[in-house]
């Protein structure tokens, strides 16, 4: 787990709370797993996949199931149109340049190299290195954290497409103190307590977020009054 929190900090930090993305947790540690097991070309398929499936969760999320691209760089610059990289434009001009030559240089790196790129001969070696596939990694887990944490910091849930649960602890910690969840039973001596905002959610996702914006507006003009 600490190599795993070394390797790939950022975007485990920016998958905390998302703990029912499962799919990208779990590409996240299939990377981990290639480069514990030293193996560059499936290093090179791993990451490029974790990019691709970071960009059609946020796509998703703030854009529904409209058609996306389906090669890595057109997918990039369809996120990019739809979260910008910075409110400064000059900012953001710099790092839409620096990104996406990121991401083009890896998937050109994973076309070459990678396991599902073409076959080779027996005696075949892959020249990516090891410590070269470790700063690759790099650039692929800051580039993801930067992107799951600037998405989930913008993401207005009343015009989000898709809202996820584990994103709004302070609305569910105060929708918990106000209703009783629901007791399961577990086993003879233990019971399961689901709570009631996860109820909601799960059951009337339509409440759940007319709720959650509620609260927030009621958040914002508290502010404006301690302000005044």
């Amino acid at each position: 787990m600490s190599d795993e929190i070394t390797l790939l900090q950022s975007s485990t930090e920016a998958l905390l709370l998302s703990e029912s993305a499962t799919h990208l947790n779990e590409q996240k540690d299939r990377i981990q797993l290639a480069l514990t097991s030293t193996d560059p070309e499936l290093v090179l398929d791993t990451s490029k996949d974790f990019l691709e499936s970071v960009f059609k969760t946020i796509l998703k999320d703030r854009n529904g199931d409209a058609s996306l691209p389906l090669k890595l760089n057109p997918l990039f610059k369809t996120l990019r149109e739809s979260l910008p990289m910075s409110y400064d434009k000059d900012v953001a001009d710099h790092l839409e340049k620096m990104t996406s030559s990121i991401v083009h240089h890896i998937g050109e790196l994973r076309n070459s190299y990678g396991a599902a790129s073409h076959g080779n001969d027996g005696y075949y070696e892959c020249p990516v290195k090891m410590d070269e596939l470790h700063m690759i990694v790099q650039f692929v887990d800051g580039l993801s954290g930067f992107i799951l944490k600037k998405h989930k910091e913008s993401n207005d849930p009343e015009i989000a497409t898709r809202i996820h649960y584990e994103d709004y602890p302070d609305f569910n910690d105060f929708w918990d103190e106000q209703y009783e969840g629901y007791e399961l039973p577990f086993n003879s001596t233990e019971k399961l307590v689901v709570p009631a905002s996860e109820l909601l959610f799960k059951n009337d996702l339509k409440a759940y977020r007319e709720a959650l914006l509620q609260f927030r507006s009621s958040a914002m003009e508290d502010d404006d009054d301690e302000i005044l």
